[in-house]
């Protein structure tokens, strides 16, 4: 198995303190799924993440978009990092303090130099806060 996967799957239902990445650490995710070619992951929304209207800001919806979508490829791609190439984010509507958002991330085609991913960012009713689409490219950089 993936250990990448295996690590996130041995966290389900858990909020992720250990991660190698600070981000992940200070986004306080806890993974829900995580499969080949899936993960989802509720983070919840903190006034350390709003603007000035106390809604969740704009540039931590698309990190928390472009964070999972990297992580997708890290339990799918089977010996290399990938870095984003593009990410293009629609931002739907807002969320605010206490809201606990649901976050998938699902690889769409995985080329040999190219993972192309898109990502959803949820309300607790489902309504959509933001949704990316994203394509990361192999950095011939080992995981292990």
């Amino acid at each position: 198995m993936n250990p990448r996967l295996e690590y996130i799957q041995n966290r389900i239902g858990k909020v992720v303190h250990d991660s190698p990445s600070a981000i992940s650490n200070w986004l306080q995710m806890t993974p829900v799924l995580a499969e080949n070619g899936k993960i989802i992951v509720t983070v919840p929304v903190r006034a350390d993440m709003t603007n000035m209207m106390k809604t969740i800001h704009g540039g931590i919806v698309a990190t928390i978009l472009d964070d999972l979508c990297g992580t997708v490829c890290l339990i799918s791609a089977d010996e290399f990092f990938y870095a984003t190439v593009t990410l293009n984010v629609d931002y739907l509507r807002p969320a605010q303090i206490g809201d606990v958002l649901t976050c998938t991330a699902e690889v769409i085609r995985q080329g040999k130099s190219i993972i192309n991913v898109h990502a959803t960012l949820a309300l607790p009713d489902g309504k959509l806060v933001g949704r990316a689409s994203s394509n990361l490219i192999n950095t011939q950089i080992k995981t292990h």
